[in-house]
């Protein structure tokens, strides 16, 4: 088949979209098909399909789909909120500039975000299938982002933009012929808060390539551990979402007992002022490194003891699968779909969001006891491999895909 994976989010960038798509186009590729990728530009400013090499700049369509957008909401819906809006002309610029670059050849289109499945599904051939991936909780996400703002201070206002981010989703899901998603979790969420019928959806678990990763393992890096020192490892963008500072709170607490570790946090964003002065009051600078982003991640994760993330919210985290792939000790917050991910005292250590003396606890104990330490990084790695394995999630892709095939014959042949 020829294939087409869109994406409303900027390519390359760091995080677990991206890896999500590299690592299916390598399985897709593996089992004979053709793979394009559709996505924007980095900065936002342009659309491409990255194979093809063909571009366009958003401001080529920009001034045409404002006119046009602005001009229909006054019309017909006089008074709607500007950020909604502007999210609408983003969606309807992606979408002229997808029909530009041209999706009329595939076979399948696989969408991995609610925006980019509902500007698709209006432009693509009627034969072609439509799938939606959905990897993270984006209405609430985008709220977070709104409340930083200051744009949801009003209940009336907010009510509003959440009827619209509901509304989103559930137009991104209900377009497609089928949805996945990596987790129960996610998927009670959609069917409980988004009323999206539950036959719909399935839940297809992230793969990696183990081979490729464990090669990364090996590789070469300028950091060196602290010698005589344990390595607790966090790689996690600096947002507040990802919990650092409910870390810094236990690793505080730990290192008032004990100075036999080091902790690296690997990553970037817009909290590392406020983290580093975070740590400066707790007085604990000695002990924590601010590596920044980096492209060893595994090389650093190979000499690490201690694996911990203590997200607020999340829902299946390839560094989650990586430091199992590893043999790492892991420590996870019960956020999301990470308790399907980590089973508590036998692949490794849950603690309850925000819970940061738990957190202490648990990583005073994997420092103190070897054992416990040994035996859960063993058994983490043993799942890993076999859970976390691309040739178990293409496998369960391969029945998605047929399945929205099916379903998309039904309908043309039912027209």
């Amino acid at each position: 088949m020829k294939i087409l994976l869109a994406t409303f989010w900027g390519l390359p960038h760091v995080g677990g979209v991206d890896l999500y798509i590299r690592q299916l186009k390598l399985g897709l590729e593996q089992r004979g098909h053709k793979v394009d990728i559709l996505c924007r530009f980095p900065d936002g400013s342009g659309y491409s399909i990255l194979n093809k090499r063909r571009h366009l700049p958003r401001k080529a369509v920009y001034s045409l789909v404002e006119s046009n957008v602005k001009t229909y909401f006054k019309k017909n819906l006089p008074g709607l909120e500007p950020i909604i809006q502007d999210a609408e002309i983003e969606q309807y610029c992606y979408e002229m500039g997808a029909a530009y670059l041209g999706v009329d050849s595939y076979d399948l289109i696989h969408a991995q975000d609610v925006i980019s499945a509902r500007a698709l599904s209006r432009i693509k051939r009627p034969l072609t299938a439509l799938v939606t991936t959905i990897h993270g909780h984006l209405a609430g996400e985008w709220f977070i982002s709104l409340l930083r703002e200051g744009h949801l201070e009003n209940p009336e206002r907010r009510e509003r933009l959440w009827q619209y981010a509901v509304m989103r989703e559930q137009l991104g899901l209900n377009c497609a012929d089928a949805a996945t998603l990596p987790t129960q979790w996610m998927k009670q969420m959609l069917v409980d808060d988004f009323a999206v019928p539950a036959d719909k959806l399935n839940v297809v678990p992230n793969g990696i390539d183990i081979k490729g990763f464990t090669d990364q393992l090996h590789g070469e890096s300028e950091i060196r551990s602290a010698s005589g020192k344990k390595i607790i490892i966090c790689p996690a963008r600096f947002d507040v979402i990802k919990g650092h500072k409910y870390l810094i709170r236990a690793l505080a607490k730990l290192r008032r007992e004990r100075d036999d570790w080091v902790c690296w946090l690997v990553g970037s964003g817009g909290l590392e002022f406020n983290l580093r002065e975070l740590v400066k009051l707790h007085g604990i600078e000695q002990n924590i490194a601010f590596l920044g982003t980096r492209r060893d991640v595994p090389a650093l994760l190979r000499q690490s003891d201690i694996f911990v993330l203590p997200s607020l919210q999340d829902n299946h985290p390839y560094a989650v699968m990586e430091a199992q792939v590893a043999g790492k000790a892991v420590v996870v917050s019960n956020a999301g779909g990470m308790p399907e991910m980590v089973a508590h005292g036998e692949t490794g250590l849950v603690f309850p969001v925000g819970d940061d003396e738990q957190l202490y606890h648990y990583l005073r104990s994997l420092l103190s006891d070897d054992q416990l330490r040994h035996h859960l990084s063993s058994q983490a790695k043993h799942a890993g491999n076999e859970r976390w394995s691309l040739d178990t999630m293409m496998s369960r892709m391969d029945a998605v895909y047929e399945l929205a095939l099916i379903r998309k014959r039904e309908r043309i042949g039912g027209i």
